[in-house]
């Protein structure tokens, strides 16, 4: 999923996790399993990823979520190959919507935008 985020979106940083650096990072992806479960024993795994998208500007970051989304549901749908397997289905879980609230603090230079989707993945 990541490796997927980071060829559709050129220009953006993609991580698992918020950097320390995150300021220097912008335009940033954040995705990440948050919840989910083995399928089968052979390796189907749905997962439920939290993707958060920010920017300096409001616009941009909900330009970065929209894009994201349809980078990741268009992966799903043609059925991106990575290293360890390949995405097989995606699909709108929430979002994307506006955070104005958490870490990192929000302000009229860092806007952030969240979405989940549930993401199925098969084993090569």
């Amino acid at each position: 999923m990541v490796d997927a985020l980071r060829a559709g979106l050129k220009g953006a940083t993609v991580r698992v996790l918020w950097p320390d650096d995150w300021a220097q990072a912008l335009p940033l992806v954040v995705a990440r399993r948050v919840a989910g479960a083995a399928v089968d024993p052979v390796g189907l795994d749905a997962a439920v990823i939290d993707v958060q998208c920010a920017a300096p500007g409001r616009r941009d970051a909900s330009t970065l979520a929209r894009t994201a989304r349809a980078v990741l549901l268009n992966a799903c749908r043609s059925q991106f190959a990575g290293a360890d397997g390949y995405l097989s289905h995606g699909e709108d879980v929430a979002g994307p919507f506006e955070i104005r609230t958490g870490n990192p603090t929000p302000g009229p230079d860092f806007f952030r935008f969240q979405a989940t989707y549930r993401v199925t993945a098969r084993p090569l």
